[in-house]
């Protein structure tokens, strides 16, 4: 197994904070292997970075997308020591009807904001062992701390993949696999849709420098956004009619 060079695995590696960890990956002398369904953006990082980045075309909502993509990894003799699990749904996909539930919707946020996680946890927990081990890091949202309206999808995928990666921190303490979770406020992004820009609003490079600055600490958690993470435990502890009425000025 070639682990002479710091290899990173980067799911949603395509735009956004996935695009932004890539590129200052590869700054730092990492080898990056990119994640996202679209071939097309990923041959354009491609172009830019050259060979300090690997290009893999995968649906991270699809269990076997993921094998086989991982598969394909081993066989180019790379195991990554550091995944960012970054891929996931968000913006207007994740916005409810507020007159009508709809399960399906919790059913698809799910199968890629958790299962879409979990899985590659699953496929890499033994050959990273067998390299010394390696840290997996999730990207949660303060909406895992206090869930919006209309976000109850959403903010229950980001709450779910946080727990689990709090337990399996513990599960696999000192066996050289770490779990850790990130917690971004608002990033200015394709996925980030408000009526006008959030205050306190990170840009997707800020928010990749700290993500990665974060992975390479001893910490299994960050909030990074101050101002939310202040807010979103007043918001959870406020009663309804206040809570609605502090959201109404924040949008």
């Amino acid at each position: 197994m070639n682990n002479k060079k710091q290899i990173a695995l980067v799911t949603g590696a395509s735009s956004g904070i996935g695009e932004a960890i890539s590129r200052e990956l590869t700054k730092r002398g990492w080898l990056v292997i990119g994640i996202a369904r679209s071939s097309d953006k990923l041959s354009q990082i491609k172009n830019d970075l050259h060979d300090a980045f690997v290009p893999m075309t995968c649906d991270v909502s699809d269990k076997e997308s993921i094998e086989k993509t991982s598969n394909q990894i081993l066989e180019m003799n790379l195991c990554p020591s550091l995944f960012f699990l970054n891929a996931g749904i968000a913006g207007e996909a994740v916005i409810e009807n507020p007159n009508r539930f709809d399960l399906k919707i919790h059913e698809k946020i799910m199968q890629i904001n958790y299962f879409g996680v979990l899985a590659w946890v699953e496929f890499w927990e033994k050959p990273c062992q067998a390299i010394g081990g390696a840290n997996f890091i999730a990207t949660s949202s303060v909406n895992a701390i206090f869930a919006p309206p209309t976000g109850s999808a959403y903010s229950a995928s980001k709450a779910a993949i946080a727990k689990a990666f709090e337990s399996l921190s513990l599960t696999y303490f000192n066996t050289g696999l770490r779990f850790s979770v990130v917690y971004p406020g608002p990033v200015d992004t394709a996925g980030l849709k408000a009526s006008r820009k959030l205050p306190f609003t990170w840009t997707a490079e800020k928010m990749g420098r700290c993500m990665i600055d974060f992975a390479l600490s001893e910490k299994s958690s960050c909030e990074p956004f101050f101002f939310y993470k202040v807010i979103t435990r007043l918001l959870r502890a406020l009663p309804a009619k206040y809570t609605m009425k502090l959201l109404g000025k924040l949008q």
